[in-house]
């Protein structure tokens, strides 16, 4: 007897072999996949209470944001009007009225309302960069307890910054090594990684004191790297090389990193990354958004490098982000043979997996995986095949599409809805947040508006 069967039209196991069965089935039992084979098969040889799922659905792995900001979803829709330079974008909006503005009260409340409609759409795992530099000590642990009410597995870090102060700097990293020591532990469904914002806004003797932690620790480290033109002419102004060559040469650099956008990053620093094989998280769509540019991530998966894919904390929707990748580069590169369907849903489960270092824990429909899967349905035009799956995720999946999400082997959404959190307590909630954040910022709250 097991836990849970759950059934599949086809199951996309994103294994190894990258084998999509036809009419196939899991079976989970104490939070763990105990086998993936032919329905027939695993039903002729494993009961259970509960069996969900059927032929007209789709089963994969959960999808992993590997680069998230939770908290972001108060930066939507505020009526600020966003200067055209990133850094200030950063220096007139995003530090003063949003990351210095939050509390602990703010981080619980504003993780828990992402947390929510993520996993409602799909998204099991998260990997979020925490940016509220006067939440210190504690941030941490407000947002790991907004991700434990929800259920969403997380891989969380504070961004340690010296922009502030070096003492505010210590605070940052003192947040990381507190919560790795505490929740690194086999079974914790929320994990720490250290994490340093940016090399124009920590020295290099923070940057190698982070690596040296990391090193004891045996805990990865997640930052951002090469956003904006900015930083890449701060570093040759400051240091005379290229961001990742500055990295690399203070020994930074390892298969623990996960460098978040490179968008500006040049072929000799891909061949950098790919010589101490770290891993890249590619966030089209506020890359777009932000006007930075489009990352050279097909020239980084010809080199082997490992891209995963992050939402940056503004966009809940993972397939959505899938799309975008799909596309962008196509039309970026005038060349519809790059980026197929299959690379992209690797993109969004293994390789967040990879990215993160729970690849052992998650990302692929494996016996001995914790079990993180979705079950959803294509509103296709015909036939789905194992040949056009793949691309009709691609064009047509939805996270409104979503029936059932299981984390550690709970099920989390079921029938579209969330189980383990009142949807609308936890929305008004983060409403409420959002009106208090625009009132802090003295920005007009305009009579003629619409509260949903």
């Amino acid at each position: 007897m097991v836990d849970l069967i759950v059934k599949g039209g086809f199951v996309i196991t994103a294994d190894k072999n990258r084998r999509i069965i036809y009419k196939g089935a899991v079976a989970i039992e104490d939070g763990k996949i105990i086998a993936v084979d032919k329905s027939e098969k695993i039903l002729k040889e494993y009961k259970a209470e509960i069996v969900i799922g059927g032929d007209d659905k789709i089963v994969m792995p959960g999808l992993i944001c590997a680069h998230c900001h939770t908290h972001g979803r108060v930066a939507i829709g505020m009526p600020v009007e966003l200067p055209v330079e990133f850094y200030d974008i950063l220096s007139k909006w995003w530090w003063p009225m949003i990351e210095d503005q939050l509390t602990k009260d703010d981080v619980y409340i504003l993780s828990r309302a992402s947390c929510t409609e993520m996993v409602k759409r799909g998204i099991t795992c998260i990997g979020d960069v925490m940016e509220a530099p006067n939440a210190l000590p504690g941030a941490l642990e407000s947002e790991a307890k907004a991700f434990l009410e929800v259920g969403v597995r997380g891989v969380l870090a504070f961004e340690a910054t010296e922009r502030i102060s070096k003492e505010n700097g210590e605070l940052g990293i003192q947040e990381n090594l507190n919560f790795v020591k505490k929740w690194n532990k086999p079974g914790s469904l929320v994990k720490g990684l250290f994490c340093v914002h940016t090399v124009f806004s920590c020295s290099p003797e923070m940057l190698m004191k982070v690596r040296d932690l990391a090193n004891k620790h045996k805990a990865g480290i997640h930052l951002h790297v090469e956003e904006s033109v900015y930083e890449v002419n701060y570093c040759k102004k400051t240091y005379g090389k290229l961001p990742i060559e500055h990295l690399r040469d203070i020994g930074f650099l390892g298969p623990d990193v996960l460098a978040a956008q490179c968008v500006q990053t040049s072929d000799q620093e891909i061949k950098i990354l790919k010589e101490y094989d770290v891993k890249v998280a590619h966030n089209p769509q506020s890359n777009m958004e932000c006007g930075v540019g489009i990352a050279p991530v097909v020239k980084m998966l010809n080199e082997g490098i490992t891209v995963s894919l992050g939402t940056d904390g503004l966009f809940p929707d993972m397939f959505e982000t899938m799309r975008t990748t799909y596309l962008v580069h196509k039309g970026y590169l005038r060349d519809p043979t790059v980026l197929p369907a299959e690379t992209v849903i690797e993109m969004a489960t293994i390789n967040g997996a990879k990215s993160l270092g729970i690849e052992n824990e998650t990302g692929s429909i494996e016996p001995g995986k914790r079990a993180d899967l979705i079950v959803f349905s294509i509103p296709s035009p015909g036939p789905i095949t194992a040949d056009n799956l793949c691309s009709l995720v691609m064009y047509l999946g939805s996270g409104e599409y979503i029936d059932t999400v299981i984390v550690d082997g709970k099920i989390i959404v079921e029938k579209g809805r969330v189980k383990t959190v009142n949807e609308e307590e936890v929305r008004k909630k983060a409403f409420e947040t959002y009106i208090d954040m625009l009132r802090r910022n003295k920005l007009e709250i305009k009579e003629e508006s619409i509260k949903i």
